[in-house]
């Protein structure tokens, strides 16, 4: 149910009937998933945000999934927050989950920009909330390691998984590590495992300690959180 409701609430934002149904410009026939070893005309202009250029390209049946080293036209755009190029990709089959083996998606980008508008879009999309990169990270982890609370708290609305760990280290650990106190609440709020033990013996509240952050040692303390 709660796939349809986004996809009713994409067909609103995009200002269209349906979310993959043939456009005027563009089909089935440029929605196919290709490799390429360089970025394509599309890819081009829309990392330049050239709407225009990159409706002309669709018209034309430019591939609009097509993956080359540096990314996605749909990535590529929503890296650089070019709203409507990303609209118009997604409005004529662009897939949001799709990349680079182990590269950062569309989602992971929009959720470390902080870019909330393009994050509820993708998602409503149908972006995988957690797919991971070559590290461990979703787009939990973007969001919550660039201190995007309101994006953090859209991902957790959907379902994103807040024990991920990026090099023995979870993502409370990292959160702790920047001294975010508010970012550790929701992380914890969440269900962040407050004993987690990296490789190397560390937990987030020996790191708190070792910051001499008596707020955040308090906080995981009060959450369950035990000395090593």
């Amino acid at each position: 149910m709660r796939r349809l409701i986004n996809a009713g609430l994409v067909a609103g934002l995009l200002g269209m009937s349906q979310l993959s149904g043939c456009a005027s410009s563009g089909g089935a026939s440029n929605q196919a998933v290709e490799q390429v070893s360089t970025p394509t005309p599309l890819m081009l202009a829309s990392v330049k945000g050239d709407l225009e250029k990159v409706q002309t390209l669709i018209a034309d049946g430019s591939p609009v999934n097509a993956v080359s080293p540096e990314g996605t036209a749909l990535s590529l755009a929503v890296a650089k927050a070019h709203h409507g190029v990303a609209m118009a990709l997604l409005r004529v089959g662009a897939r949001p989950d799709i990349g680079p083996p182990g590269q950062p998606s569309a989602l992971m980008l929009a959720a470390s920009n902080g870019d909330h508008k393009l994050v509820h879009v993708l998602l409503a999309a149908g972006a995988a909330v957690n797919r991971t990169d070559s590290n461990g990270d979703n787009a939990v982890a973007y969001a919550a390691r660039a201190g995007n609370l309101a994006v953090v708290r859209e991902l957790l609305n959907d379902g994103g998984n807040v024990n991920v760990t990026r090099q023995g280290e979870s993502l409370l650990m990292q959160v702790v590590q920047n001294n975010d106190l508010l970012m550790a609440q929701v992380l914890i709020a969440a269900g962040a495992d407050v004993n987690y033990v990296a490789p190397d013996g560390r937990t987030a509240l020996a790191i708190a300690r070792d910051h001499h952050n008596r707020d955040l040692e308090m906080l995981l303390v009060q959450a369950g959180a035990q000395s090593s």
